[in-house]
């Protein structure tokens, strides 16, 4: 397979450089989210360059994807104004699929429960 060719987001494997519309390397895909029972890509958490933070870049942002990189449709300086990944609305898929939202839930370490 060419490096180039286009491939599912299923494919994309952690540590693939992200590639700004601006053709500039932003940071390195981390998690893929989405959801494998309903074929849904939801998008990217992106460490950015330096490690100092963490970023979900929307699937709807996302150009094109290969085994090499993922492009996308921000520039570098809209990446960076996206906000912290642990400031962002946590998602949680239930068993039959669905997408819910849950703003502030965090696992509790301890009992290994999400509150409420």
């Amino acid at each position: 397979m060419s490096e180039t060719q286009p491939i599912s987001w299923r494919s994309i494997v952690y540590g693939t450089p992200v590639i700004s519309s601006d053709d500039e390397r932003v940071g390195k895909v981390d998690e893929v989210l989405g959801s494998d029972a309903e074929d849904i890509f939801h998008g990217l958490r992106v460490a950015l360059g330096g490690g100092h933070r963490e970023v979900m870049v929307s699937g709807d942002d996302v150009a094109s994807m290969s085994v090499d990189e993922v492009r996308t449709n921000l520039t570098r300086s809209d990446i960076e104004a996206l906000p912290t990944y642990d400031d962002v609305a946590t998602y949680h898929l239930a068993s039959v699929g669905w997408l819910r939202k849950h703003l502030g839930w965090k696992k509790d370490a301890k009992s290994d429960e999400e509150p409420g």
